[in-house]
């Protein structure tokens, strides 16, 4: 069971999520592992590792697969006391790695925390930052220099795949996902530019978004050779002030993803993406790869390919952006769970529109109107 949320104000969590006191130009901490790769004017970008003098429960503060039982508070308390520690780089420079660089890539390969010295031209600016997909951002200062303490514990299966500079960077993905290596991980280390044959750094929410669609891709090509689920089936999850309604019909693979923003004064803002074996979106937005990745997931445990409908309602309650997490977390809470039945999908959207403000004509009904003329869907 979920902890239960505190009743406070944005301010008063902010303030008792911040921990840190004065920070000093010399910093002796720890990094999760996690390191910060920026996108601004790319190729010429800021990257550098994460780490934190409060190293309790440091491993914490970069496993997002961990945090859906946890508080606003707790996740806050793990992001904000991360030091952003940067210095200037071009994405090019993954294919010959100055000092700097190689500390970063060598930290981020680490499957366990690692004890690190920093030394940074100014104290570090005391500042917390947030964005829909990337999880909040503490302190940042520019880097005069970097120093790991301790030998860093790297898997060996990653190692190999660093040192194959033949192997496609997607290919090296898939692999360590396919030997239970994290998602998250595999996202760290796509981003410090360790894979592949012409390396180069990613910016980390280029990164997150990449991870989930190239491994939901890999996933995808052996669920389209799965039966099809024999029931209409609606999951559902809800944490942070995110609903999540999920239906899956008995149906070729398609996907559909509806994000309805509410906002205080009670308008609604909606996006629409759908996609299925002769379409894709446009672009490539986070969430809904995010929701994606985890959607196929299931099917893929469950051996079944279905018509995917995932549903997110973002209330007012959510005024601080904990990142894409929270989708790709939901999304695999909510298959965890028993499933409601139905007999007919207009009796599914029914029940579905009494829980949440969804529209009443999108696109994954539109398509799936055009594609089984199921007029139940009106």
């Amino acid at each position: 069971m979920r902890r239960a949320a505190e009743n406070i104000t944005r301010k008063e969590l902010l303030l008792r999520s911040y921990k840190l006191g004065k920070i000093e130009k010399d910093l002796f901490g720890a990094t999760p592992p996690a390191a910060f790769v920026g996108r601004f004017g790319y190729p010429e970008i800021l990257a550098g590792p994460l780490i934190s003098p409060l190293t309790e429960d440091i491993a914490l503060a970069d496993t997002p697969d961990k945090w859906l039982q946890l508080t606003r508070e707790d996740i806050l308390g793990f992001r904000s006391n991360l030091i952003r520690s940067h210095f200037k780089l071009n994405a090019q420079d993954a294919r010959n790695p100055g000092r700097l660089l190689q500390e970063t890539q060598e930290l981020a390969m680490a499957e366990l925390p690692v004890d690190v010295e920093v030394t940074f031209l100014t104290p570090p600016k005391r500042e917390i930052s947030f964005d829909t997909l990337l999880t909040p951002m503490g302190p940042s200062g520019t880097v005069a220099d970097i120093a790991i303490v301790e030998n860093p514990r790297v898997p060996k299966r990653v190692d190999t795949l660093v040192d194959d500079t033949d192997i496609k960077a997607a290919d090296a993905a898939t692999i360590l996902y396919e030997s239970s290596v994290s998602p998250y991980q595999i996202s760290r280390l796509l981003s410090v530019g360790v894979f592949g044959k012409k390396r180069r750094l990613v910016p980390t929410r280029w990164s997150i978004t990449a991870t989930d669609s190239i491994l939901g891709n890999s996933i995808l090509k052996k669920v389209r050779n799965y039966p099809e689920v024999s029931d209409i089936q609606l999951f559902s999850s809800e944490a942070f002030g995110n609903h999540f309604e999920i239906l899956l019909l008995p149906h070729a693979y398609s996907y559909g993803w509806t994000e309805s923003w509410i906002s205080a004064g009670g308008t609604v803002e909606v996006g629409d993406l759908y996609e299925d074996a002769l379409s894709k979106p446009a672009y490539m937005d986070g969430g809904y790869y995010a929701a994606r990745f985890s959607a196929l997931q299931f099917l893929e445990r469950q051996r079944r390919q279905a018509s995917v409908y995932v549903m997110r309602e973002v209330q007012p309650t959510y005024d601080i952006p904990l990142g894409s997490w929270v989708i790709r977390e939901l999304v695999k809470d909510a298959f965890a769970r028993q499933p409601l039945t139905f007999e007919s999908v207009s009796s599914a959207l029914k029940y579905v529109r009494a829980r949440i403000k969804m529209p009443v004509s999108t696109l994954f009904i539109e398509k799936q109107l055009l594609q089984t003329n199921l007029l139940q869907f009106n």
